[in-house]
């Protein structure tokens, strides 16, 4: 007698598919638009002073930048603004920027990094004043970073300039 073969029966099932790259792809998109975002135009039209001596320093990674613009509106009256936003007083500049620190968790207690110092140096703010403004608007500035505790403080300029758009001759 000749024997049986045994018949191999293969159950299909759906064909699954493997979800992981399409999640790493959405997330990668959304950490681009992020960056993106990020990087539309933050300055006001400001006429920097100059300086002989100005250098320019690469910003850490993973520091969060913020810029505060001191120029001039149409009616020639100063104006102080946060990240190109609507014009405001010291006092709220105080607060906007407690918020963004707040936003950036400077003022949380992180178990990962309990030193505040080391989120300290990743918060800053550049300076960015018309030459013709008061130089007592960026003492106030500087004091309104000190109240939202962020150390790090530069003030833009620029080296050299060909002409005084002040005084063109």
């Amino acid at each position: 007698m000749a024997k049986k073969k045994k018949k191999i029966v293969i159950a299909r099932k759906g064909v699954d598919m493997d979800m992981t790259p399409m999640i790493d792809i959405v997330f990668l998109l959304i950490v681009f638009f992020m960056v993106v975002t990020e990087l539309t135009v933050q300055q006001a039209e400001v006429i920097l002073p100059v300086a002989s001596e100005a250098t320019v320093e690469e910003p850490q990674p993973g520091s969060r930048i913020l810029f505060v613009n001191v120029s001039f509106d149409s009616e020639g009256k100063e104006v102080i603004q946060l990240m190109n936003g609507p014009a405001m007083t010291t006092e709220q500049l105080t607060l906007a920027l407690r918020q963004e620190a707040e936003a950036y968790g400077l003022y949380e207690d992180n178990p990962a990094n309990p030193d505040p110092r080391a989120r300290l140096s990743r918060i800053e703010v550049t300076i960015r004043c018309d030459q013709g403004a008061e130089s007592g608007n960026i003492h106030k500035i500087f004091g309104a970073c000190s109240k939202a505790r962020i150390y790090k403080v530069r003030c833009a300029a620029i080296g050299e300039r060909l002409e005084d758009p002040y005084n063109p001759e």
